[in-house]
């Protein structure tokens, strides 16, 4: 597995008279997203099997998912707060999931802030 750090752009930091709807507002603090993209070649007919197995990762563990299929490449991203999970459990139980049902496949991760990172620089290529 592959792991890209998207660049951060400026952040809002956290200040003390800040209150919780601030910085949910402001998607800092506590209420900061992280994002991962992962991004493997495999058959497009096992596109409804994969999309209910993260489904139902999605559920149990409250992610914001989406996934898509073009340029001959799956793209499955998944935003979640950075307080809820580290990167590397997102990154071991998504792959567990993928490779249930797709097989191994080499996957490709862009990983960085859902908001404050530099994602255009990261499609480029």
């Amino acid at each position: 597995m592959q792991i890209i750090t998207v660049p951060d752009l400026a952040k809002p930091e956290v200040k003390r008279h800040h209150k919780a709807r601030h910085l949910k507002k402001m998607a800092i603090g506590r209420y900061a997203q992280s994002c991962a993209e992962l991004r493997f070649s495999a058959d497009i007919e096992k596109f409804d099997e994969l999309d209910s197995a993260l489904a139902s990762s999605q559920q149990q563990q409250s992610w914001e998912l989406f996934i898509a299929y073009f340029n001959q490449q799956y793209h499955v991203a998944i935003n979640y707060l950075s307080e809820q999970a580290e990167l590397d459990e997102v990154l071991q139980q998504a792959q567990a999931t993928i490779e249930a049902c797709l097989g191994k496949v080499e996957i490709q991760v862009l990983a960085g802030d859902a908001n404050y990172g530099d994602w255009d620089s990261c499609y480029s290529n």
